[in-house]
Order: structure tokens, then C-alpha cells, then sequence
């Protein structure tokens, strides 16, 4: 008989409060016949945001699980002394798109030990987990593609439709398959579902979430196509599968943030608002305001900023269609070619966005972002890029900035604040679709060996709008699974203990 790694937590959880409780704590010194584990981290502050804990601690490691939370001695075949650093559950990142290894590196260097792609999602999730499957340097997951779901629901693609399904089948998610997704073309961001289709489309984000989505990716603001009906209906759809919503409202104003809103309201539905800062801009506190208001009367809404004053995105998507400087407040010269890191004019703008590829958005105000940082009930998320020289500072160094500019520096947050805020928070916004979920945030007996260890005196991000990215400093130890995959301050060759992190549907 099978055991699930949820039921193999509590168990093993159960098993270690009875020994607590009949023994009392382990003594200081060692006794015949105590258990010996793979790895003890000794000495450090640890900080767990759901108890409360924060004490000078011993944590010991058996396998992927922390075993042991003790004051006194631990005897393990590898003790790290991590005294005057704090030993914080690993980073868990809602929103990323850098899902390669290489992007994966500098996300671990930020102190991340799960990335999840949950604003757009993935196509087919049961075969990209698998080509992920056993090669990832930190845990991964990702939502369904709503963006994909709609458009093999529709019957003037159907052809297109088959062979992307064909191509999958025989060579699984990769080149193939990108290349006939490629081809299908951005046109299709300006089509809209009729309403028979609207069934069929349900139907594959069902099939997705039984690949292991993590709910239904929503980024509508990049097909203005999908009529107000259609966007009413996957609400509708996603309440009914009880699953979440992460969605890219549909423009960067308030009246979209009221649309994503009053649908989950009514149809009772899950919903996570992603960026709130690119989306409100100079409304923060409105969007702030109303995401607070639904909480408060007992909505399941949540969201999520990043903790940089510039967005990041394609220049050919439909965000920079006529009217883009009006939405954004913005010109030309705000906008910066990750390529070159030159800033644009009217003529390379009409250049580039031909040719296509990735802009920098200066857009926001510092001022913004703090008040953003500040509300106790916003999560943070990197909203991080696929791996570029030039790519957007957040790809590298989110939360070492929320640790050293926001805590540190400025004092925004209390460290215990910013700690929960990257760990605790966005493993709970998960657990409704991912029970495994319970077992990440946390450093307790029972749950998963995903552990940052940083020094609060140095921990910053070093990546710059100016300059390629760079590591973020003060990152110590980053462990995944119980495997080292950062150790002291480098990056561990030759491991990959990324696991993926699936949806309650999987089948």
C-alpha cells in the first residue's frame, strides 16, 4: 500500500509529538541508540510563521522531511553551523516565468526553494511536469493555460487543435508541440469564444487540472478578445470545480480589478489578483481597499505585488495596442529593450514591436509599492522573466530586496512580517487546490525540508535595471527536499531535488 507524502507527514508529525511527550525534549547530550539524521542546522534563528517560533534552535533533517526542532544536541552525519544566520522556511514564489534551470539558479540565490507559474500557466501540465520531472534544481508547478484552453476549444482551430494533441502524444511537451502553438499566432488574442464553445473550453481546463494544474491561469489583459460573457462563465466554471483563479485583470485600472471581483463574488469562485501594483498604479489603495472588503466578508480573494517600481513584458502583446500611453501614464522613454537596455523612441518602439521581444516598464512610483508591501494581507511574488542577460531585476532578487531594502533598511515590515509574507502566506493560498501545500511555509516537525537559511545583517538584491542579473547576497543555505542546492553562499553542481507540486485533481 501506497502512503500519500501528506499522510506520511501527519504520521510521522503524530509520531514525534507522542516521543515529545512520553521523553520529554531530547536531552543535550547524545544517548544510546538516538536517532542519527542526514543533516542538522545548528544554532541558527528559526522563524516559523505559523507557531510563532522564533528562538536559537537545532533543526534536524532526516531524508526530505524536518525530524527534529530541539534546544539540545542532534546528532546528524552533517552538521552546518549556522549560527547568527535565520533559518526561515524556503521561499515559495506564486509567479514566476523563468521555469528553466538556469532561471531556477538565481531564484534559489534568492533564497526560493518553489516556483510556480500560476498567471498564465501551461498547455498539456501532465506532460510539462513530466519533461520536468527529476531535472528542476527547485520544486515547480504550474496552473492551467486558460490563454491555451480557449482557443483548442475553438472549431475554426480544430485542425491546428489535433495536431498540437498528436504531437504531444508522441514526443510529449517540447519543441514540436511549442513550434504549432507558435504558429497559430497572436491574432487569436482578438477572437472571441462563441457560446457553444464555452463547454468544450471548461472541459480542457477539467482535463488540466487533472494533469496537476494548480488552478486555471487568468491573463486576460493579454486577449482583449475574451468577452465579458466568456470571462463570466470560466468563474462560473472554475466555483463549480472548486478550484482558483489567478488572473492578470483585464486593463490597469480599477474597473477591471471590480470585474475580477464581482465575478468571483457571485459565482462563489477562488480568486487570486496577481501584480496589484502594475494594475493599479496610482490606485493602490483602492485596489487594496477592495481586496480587503471581499476578505472581510469572507470571499477567497487574495493577491500579490512585487516589490519593484518598473513591469515587464512583450512588446508585441496587446498591452502597447493604441491607447497604451494613456492606460499606463507613461511615453516612449519609459520603456527600456531588455536586449540592449536602451530606453525607446517612437521609431525603435515601432521597430521592436515588429520584430517582437521584451520591454521594462517604468511605470510605478516607490511610493506605491510600500503601501502595497505594507498591507498585512498581501503576498509577494516575483512575477520573475525567463532567463535573459538583461531581464528585469525581480527575476533575481525579489525577496532579498523585501529582506534587505523593506525590512532591513526601511522598516516597512518586521522581518517576522516579511518572512510570513513569502513562505506562509502563499503555501495557504495554495492548499485549497494542493493539500501538499500544508506541508511547505512552515519549519515543523513533519513538513518539508525546504529551508533558507540568511543573514539578516547583509541579506539584498544585487540585479539592477542597468546591468545583467546578478545573485542576491546574504543567501547562505538553500535546502530542497533535504538537499543542499545552495551552500555556503554557492550554487551545489550536479543536484536537481526539485519535486513537482500538484493540484488535489491529479489523476
Amino acid at each position: 500500500m501506497r502512503i500519500s507524502r501528506e499522510a506520511f507527514g501527519t504520521i510521522l508529525f503524530l509520531l514525534s509529538f507522542i516521543v515529545l511527550v512520553l521523553n520529554g525534549p531530547f536531552p543535550e547530550t547524545a544517548v544510546a541508540g538516538q536517532q542519527t539524521y542526514d543533516i542538522v542546522l545548528k544554532g541558527g534563528r528559526v522563524i516559523d510563521p505559523e507557531t510563532g517560533l522564533d528562538a536559537i534552535r537545532n533543526v534536524g533533517i532526516l531524508g526530505d522531511r524536518i525530524v527534529e526542532i530541539s534546544e539540545g544536541n542532534i546528532l546528524a552525519k552533517q552538521e552546518v553551523d549556522v549560527s547568527g544566520l535565520v533559518v526561515s522556511p524556503g521561499f515559495v514564489d506564486l509567479h514566476v516565468h523563468g521555469m528553466s534551470n538556469q532561471a531556477h539558479e538565481y531564484q534559489a540565490r534568492d533564497g526560493v526553494t518553489t516556483a510556480l507559474e500560476l498567471e498564465g500557466g501551461y498547455a498539456f501540465v501532465r506532460e510539462w511536469i513530466e519533461s520536468k520531472r527529476g531535472k528542476s534544481l527547485i520544486n515547480f508547478g504550474a496552473s492551467a493555460a486558460h490563454g491555451e484552453a480557449r482557443w483548442l476549444a475553438m472549431k475554426k482551430y480544430a485542425t491546428q487543435a489535433a495536431d498540437l494533441r498528436k504531437a504531444v502524444v508522441k514526443d510529449g511537451w517540447g519543441s514540436e508541440s511549442l513550434g504549432i502553438l507558435a504558429a497559430v499566432g497572436r491574432g487569436l488574442n482578438y477572437e472571441s469564444l462563441a457560446a457553444d464553445e464555452i463547454p468544450g473550453m471548461c472541459r480542457g481546463l477539467r482535463t488540466e487540472l487533472e494533469g496537476g494544474a494548480l488552478g486555471i491561469g487568468l491573463p486576460i489583459g493579454y486577449y482583449p478578445g475574451a468577452t465579458r460573457a466568456e470571462s463570466f462563465e470560466l468563474y462560473k466554471c472554475a466555483a463549480e470545480m472548486d478550484t482558483v483563479i489567478f488572473t492578470h485583470v483585464r486593463d490597469i485600472n480599477i474597473a477591471a480589478i471590480q470585474e475580477a471581483i464581482a465575478n468571483a463574488a457571485v459565482n462563489g469562485t477562488s480568486l487570486h489578483i496577481v501584480h496589484l501594483n502594475s494594475m493599479s498604479l496610482g490606485e493602490i489603495d483602492v485596489s487594496l481597499a477592495l481586496v480587503k472588503a471581499a476578505q472581510e466578508r469572507g470571499m477567497d480573494i487574495t493577491t500579490e505585488l512585487y516589490p519593484y517600481t518598473a513591469a515587464s513584458t512583450s512588446l508585441e502583446s496587446s498591452l502597447f495596442d493604441e491607447g497604451w500611453q494613456q492606460r499606463m501614464g507613461i511615453s516612449y522613454g519609459d520603456l527600456q529593450w531588455q536586449d540592449t537596455g536602451e530606453r525607446l523612441t517612437e521609431a525603435t518602439f515601432k521597430s521592436y514591436r515588429e520584430k517582437g521581444g521584451v520591454v521594462i516598464i517604468h511605470m510605478m512610483k516607490p511610493d506605491w509599492i510600500e503601501r502595497g508591501i505594507r498591507a498585512p494581507f498581501t503576498i509577494i511574488a516575483s512575477d520573475g522573466m525567463p532567463y535573459a542577460p538583461g531581464a528585469h531585476p525581480r527575476t533575481a532578487g525579489t525577496f532579498s530586496r523585501v529582506l534587505g531594502r523593506y525590512v532591513r533598511e526601511q522598516k516597512v515590515l518586521s522581518l517576522k512580517e516579511a518572512i510570513k509574507k513569502i513562505t506562509l502566506m502563499p503555501a495557504q493560498r495554495l492548499e485549497k487546490v494542493a493539500p501538499a501545500a500544508k506541508l511547505k511555509g512552515r519549519i515543523q516537525v513533519g513538513a518539508d525540508a525546504d529551508i533558507t537559511v540568511f543573514d539578516p545583517e547583509t541579506i539584498i538584491d544585487t540585479a539592477t535595471f542597468e546591468e545583467d542579473l546578478s545573485f542576491s547576497k546574504g543567501v547562505e543555505h538553500v535546502l530542497v527536499n533535504g538537499t543542499f542546492v545552495v551552500k555556503g553562499g554557492k550554487t551545489v553542481e550536479g543536484v536537481n531535488p526539485g519535486r513537482p507540486l500538484m493540484g488535489k485533481y491529479r489523476r
